[in-house]
């Protein structure tokens, strides 16, 4: 059997077998290439090893298949942005060998599994991932350090191209986001009325069509809609240069402080704190405006005050104690503040609120995966 023939039965077998799979199997094309190891898709393509093909049984090329499609469907070969590609393509590869092993679906020996990353997207894993992680889980063989693109052996992911084979553009991939968001969607349906969706699918689909936003995105939004802006073209809004897009910055001539709360009974990490402190300074960067941050557990253990010739910053959290989400509001009233709005940063383990303030407040929960934390004001976003 040539491997045309292979794949051709495979894709046939799985249109059977797992209509999920074999339906968006057909949205890529074939495509011949002996220079790649196995494997590989860029969302329109699936490009082949014939070797590979003819030396895989025909169950473990149903399973390359499943691979390399469910790349497209989570949008790996769009959203590497600047991150590493080899250490990308283990980070997805982790992502989705768990999915496809808990479906019953057969792999080639060798490739990337740890229980550990069950349940955890690609952008979480590759933050997890050891500076020179090699690629080997319990049950990988791994790749060198060195920049394999497909350490595990079933596949790797390449980053889109746009229609004249150039790297794609943002709307590109906006676009192929979308087109195959309606693939998930419609593949989903036939295999529901087949009666051969994967268990827990209907759940990682509903993800794939309506996905999380990035917590820092809805923080930069909540300011934004908090203050009275003006938009101006000089300069640029930096945040997009790299895309290629000149945008408006936001510029606001009268903006109150912003007020940041800081949850300090909870265990912060360096990497919290680094983050934490970028969206901070980003903010004023953005406006004309000055930050008060407050650390406190069961009560205010310190306060910081940033404006704009402090940048960059580091934060000094003091605490350690309970929680009481209380005493940060009334310092606050003690210091008669009236702030454009109010963000705690906090693992939601009190139920001893304030009264609703006359400001905007955002609860950004830390560790709060499976849980649904209750506000009784304000605005909540989850940060895994």
């Amino acid at each position: 059997m040539t491997s045309i023939q292979k794949l051709t039965k495979a894709r046939g077998g799985l249109i059977l077998d797992h209509a999920f799979f074999g339906s968006l199997a057909l949205k890529l094309r074939l495509q011949e290439d002996r220079s790649c190891k196995t494997a590989w898709t860029d969302g329109d393509v699936i490009g082949y090893n014939p070797s590979a093909i003819e030396e895989w049984p025909l169950e473990e090329v149903k399973g390359v298949f499943c691979h390399e499609v469910m790349h497209c469907a989570l949008f790996h070969h769009a959203r590497r942005e600047e991150r590493d590609p080899a250490r990308w393509n283990v980070a997805c590869d982790y992502a989705i060998n768990g999915i496809l092993r808990e479906a019953g679906i057969v792999l080639p020996k060798g490739h990337l599994f740890d229980a550990s990353y069950r349940g955890l997207s690609a952008d979480e894993i590759y933050s997890r991932l050891p500076d020179q992680s090699n690629g080997q889980g319990a049950n990988g063989q791994g790749g060198s350090g060195s920049g394999d693109p497909d350490p595990g052996g079933c596949g790797e992911v390449r980053d889109a191209k746009s229609p004249d084979g150039k790297n794609a553009s943002q709307s590109d991939f906006s676009k192929g986001a979308e087109d195959w968001k309606i693939a998930v969607t419609q593949a989903a349906q036939l295999a529901k009325a087949m009666g051969s969706l994967p268990a827990g699918f209907e759940r990682l689909v509903r993800e794939i069509v309506e996905p999380q936003v990035d917590w820092r995105t809805i923080l930069r939004r909540f300011v934004e809609d908090s203050a009275r802006n003006d938009y101006s073209w000089f300069p640029p809004n930096r945040r997009y240069i790299h895309m290629g897009l000149y945008l408006p910055s936001l510029k606001s001539e009268e903006l109150p402080p912003i007020v940041f709360a800081l949850d300090t009974s909870i265990s912060v990490s360096k990497k919290d704190l680094s983050h934490f402190a970028a969206e901070i300074t980003a903010t004023l960067e953005d406006f004309r405006t000055s930050c008060t941050v407050i650390y406190c557990d069961t009560k205010v253990a310190s306060v910081e005050v940033f404006g704009q010739d402090d940048l960059p910053l580091e934060l000094h959290p003091k605490g350690g104690g309970g929680t009481d989400f209380r005493p940060p509001f009334a310092w606050v009233d003690e210091q008669r503040l009236s702030p454009s709005c109010f963000i705690y940063l906090t693992d939601m383990g009190c139920s001893r609120f304030p009264d609703t303030p006359p400001y905007p407040v955002l609860w950004a929960a830390v560790g709060c995966r499976g849980k649904e934390p209750k506000v009784p004001f304000g605005e909540l976003v989850k940060i895994n």
